[in-house]
């Protein structure tokens, strides 16, 4: 269907119209029909939105991290002191460096570990990388923006096809004002020169009338003195 078709009443009104500031009350009388026309229209933009959607219905932990962020609570921090290296101090006894030598043996395997994790990934695990729940995350997000931009084009689309549609209207009606109003002085011309025939031709019928009756009476008078033989 055509975006012709689609328009809403209220944004079908005339670009040109005299009677709107000529004709007493007009005005008013059209914001009202306006008003009530609007009011009758019950359309709202959220009708055209999709039913809601329940996030992480599957992950409770993670719908329970968006109500934390709905209430705007602080994301409690993680736990990083397991992961440093503290240096005993100077004195300390034998055991505390002991302790520390020990703490610094379990991070470098950590991170030894994590880093051969890493290379093997890189290595081997190119095709599982993308079915990985990040990426998975990242390909929705995507997804997600790329609907968006959509949404946005198609307004700025519809945006533009109505502007182009008023233009074209607005130059229509004006083109065809100038016409209508061409048309309305040439008819007022002739209705007042109607009307002055009209006149002329009363004046006219008066007057003969009133030469008829003035010849009627003469006639009369003239029969009169031919009887009186005068």
């Amino acid at each position: 269907m055509s975006t012709r078709a689609n328009l809403p009443f209220t944004d079908a009104l005339p670009y040109y119209d005299r009677d709107i500031d000529t004709v007493p009350g007009m005005r008013e009388a059209v914001l009202r029909e306006i008003e009530s026309e609007k009011t009758a229209m019950h359309t709202s933009h959220e009708a055209y939105l999709p039913p809601p959607h329940a996030l992480f219905a599957r992950h409770p932990a993670l719908a329970a991290e968006i109500e934390r962020a709905e209430r705007g609570e602080k994301l409690q921090a993680i736990d990083t002191e397991r992961h440093k290296l503290p240096a005993p101090a100077p004195d300390a006894p034998e055991e505390a460096w002991l302790d520390a030598l020990r703490n610094a043996e379990v991070q470098l395997a950590h991170m030894d570990v994590r880093q051969r994790n890493l290379e093997l990934l890189r290595r081997y695990g190119r095709t599982y990388i993308h079915l990985t729940a990040a990426n998975l995350w990242r390909l929705h997000n995507y997804q997600q923006e790329a609907m968006l931009h959509w949404a946005k084009d198609a307004q700025e689309t519809a945006k533009e096809e109505t502007d182009d549609l008023n233009r074209t209207r607005k130059d229509t009606h004006l083109r065809l004002g100038d016409k209508i109003s061409t048309y309305e002085s040439r008819w007022r011309d002739l209705v007042s020169k109607s009307l002055s025939i009209t006149v002329a031709n009363l004046t006219a019928r008066a007057e003969i009338a009133e030469y008829r009756a003035k010849t009627a009476d003469l006639s009369r008078q003239l029969a009169q003195m031919d009887q009186t033989g005068v």
